[in-house]
């Protein structure tokens, strides 16, 4: 067989002349030059072959170029296929290995279809889909590397703050015992000056009595002198009996400080070894697997196909990112709050420029309700029914109908209302230094689920069954309660800088809008685990607000300046 681009037509060759081939027959396995060709195409033998031109066959791969067209252990032609063994067979195959096949075909039957038939098909969609693959695969894992950063930042940010918080104490220790030591410096300092001071007072003494010996010696009778030293006798056994009485009483004793340091901090090194230990570890993936046809290995898929038993296997997918489309000027410029409305439109409250824009979710702007009559706000906004809406502004909630534009009802509350829901015909809403609020909109009385005293912003509010979720600007935490108010667990963690919109899923995961890290953090219904399941590099920037439809299982984010992202649920 011949490999040469400048290959000889092999007839010629046999007759010991030298042509440039211009044809190759695969059937006969050889070249033909242009006459050859002619009598090859018109014989009887091989007017039936398909011919190509060399450079056709110079464009064939090699590992095309080498099949052989005839049986190699038997020296001859193939001229049939056994499917049961899916070989192709010549005679002398089909006398010794296929005796009992019963279904043997006729090769040029087979060959027929061999370019149209289903299997070229099948082969080039799997190509297609190897290729498709490999692309989501490359991307899920570059996403995974994006990730293990991301955590990456987030432990090294935790660690300098355990850092800090031990410094912060050490240092607190360290105060507190140097106070301990000046004071016991100061207490031994004044016991020796106070002791000082008396043995001073005995030195006068002593002096005066030195002086009364020296006139008794120089100027004192006889009499005058036996008499007045029996007194200084006197005198001088009370002042030894006074020095006695200190060597007895201690107060001859070295004072010494003595500190001793606690032995967990004197063999820190033994009993903290490190910070803590890094791990790593694996979760379900996001890519899973199907298969095509019986016959073909499982090929893997981007998009999932099944619904997720567990917290783990969540994901989302994107199917859209779009911005209200409105003159510039009218664009929203902070978004605090959306929802869906039952007819799939999406109602965006902007506090910015005190409007809510009604678009459809491609960002096209169906209208725009002005809200100025409402002081400060909207922060956020509830269905209440087909075209009945709540907003939560700095007065209170307005009940807005959106096909008038107009407010039906205006409920004051004692401090600014940030987050709102709704719930079988209550307004559950945060109020500033109040808590968490409700309001029966038939009767429009006012009574409080969960008192908070702090003059803080409870911006993000979500109910989900017999559930109220709650996160606040100010601290990085969500907390669980139920409808009657009973505390359920609080999920606390530095992932959360400044939360604040929050939605829950079907299954009862709450996502959460991290708006410093630009990031939606998804935490599992008891609040005990959580994944960073977008971040900046998805395209979010601070992230204000979030609604999860439970009709189409999707969740809505959405960033401050006028940014709207899709994602399904899986």
């Amino acid at each position: 067989m011949a490999t040469a681009n400048n290959m000889c037509c092999g007839i010629c060759e046999a007759r010991h002349m030298s042509n440039a081939a211009t044809f190759w027959c695969s059937e006969c396995d050889e070249g033909l030059c242009m006459e050859c060709h002619a009598h090859h195409s018109i014989s009887k033998s091989s007017r039936h072959h398909e011919a190509i031109s060399i450079e056709s066959y110079n464009k064939l791969p090699t590992t095309i170029t080498k099949i052989l067209t005839y049986c190699h252990e038997h020296d001859m032609k193939y001229t049939n296929y056994c499917p049961h063994h899916e070989k192709l067979c010549c005679p002398a195959c089909i006398y010794v290995d296929h005796k009992s096949c019963t279904d043997i075909q006729l090769l040029q039957h087979v060959l027929k279809t061999a370019k149209t038939s289903a299997l070229i098909d099948s082969i080039e969609m799997s190509i297609e889909d190897i290729k498709s693959n490999i692309k989501d695969i490359i991307e899920d894992r570059r996403r995974n590397i994006t990730a293990i950063h991301d955590q990456r930042q987030t432990y090294q940010h935790k660690i300098i703050q355990i850092r800090n918080k031990v410094n912060s104490y050490l240092d607190t220790l360290e105060e507190t015992m140097l106070k301990d030591i000046d004071a016991a410096e100061n207490k031994a300092n004044t016991e020796i000056e106070r002791l000082v001071a008396k043995l001073s007072e005995k030195t006068h003494v002593a002096n005066n009595l030195v002086q009364k010996v020296s006139a008794i010696k120089k100027y004192a009778s006889d009499l005058q002198s036996f008499i007045g030293s029996k007194s200084i006798e006197s005198e001088v056994e009370a002042e030894e009996t006074y020095l006695n009485s200190l060597t007895k009483d201690g107060s001859f004793n070295q004072i010494r400080l003595k500190l001793d340091i606690d032995t967990k901090l004197l063999n820190i090194e033994s009993t903290i070894e490190s910070f803590g230990k890094v791990t790593s570890e694996t979760e379900s993936p996001i890519v899973v697997l199907k298969k095509r046809k019986n016959k073909q290995a499982q090929i893997v898929s981007a998009v999932p196909h099944i619904v997720p038993k567990s917290f783990d296997e969540l994901t989302l997918s994107q199917i859209s990112k779009f911005t209200v489309q409105v003159k510039k000027r009218q664009q929203p410029n902070e978004l605090r709050g959306i929802t869906v409305l039952p007819d799939g439109k999406i109602i965006l409250a902007d506090s910015g420029r005190s409007k809510l824009f009604i678009v459809d979710n491609n960002g096209r702007l169906d209208k725009f309700i002005s809200c100025r009559t409402a002081g400060t706000g909207p922060f956020n906004v509830t269905v209440i029914k087909d075209h009945e809406v709540a907003i939560s502004t700095s007065s209170g909630i307005q009940i807005i109908d959106i096909n008038l534009g107009t407010v039906l009802e205006s409920i004051k509350t004692d401090g600014d209302c940030g987050g709102v829901a709704h719930n079988n015909g209550t307004l559950i809403c945060c109020v500033k230094s109040k808590g968490i609020q409700c309001i029966q909109i038939l009767n429009k009385t006012i009574s409080t689920l969960v008192e908070y005293h702090d003059n803080i912003d409870q911006v993000g509010i979500s109910v989900f069954g017999n559930k109220v979720y709650l996160t606040s600007y100010c601290y990085p935490a969500v907390n669980c309660y139920t409808l009657e108010g009973k505390h359920l667990w609080e999920f606390e963690d530095f992932v959360l800088v400044k939360p604040t919109g929050i939605a829950v899923d079907n299954n009862s995961n709450v996502y959460i809008a991290s708006f410093c890290y630009h990031s939606i953090i998804v935490l599992s219904s008891d609040g005990k685990k959580f994944k960073n399941i977008l971040t900046r590099k998805d395209g979010l920037y601070q992230p204000r607000a979030l609604h999860f439809d439970e009709t189409n299982s999707t969740l809505l984010v959405a960033n401050k300046e006028n940014l709207i992202c899709m994602y399904h649920v899986h």
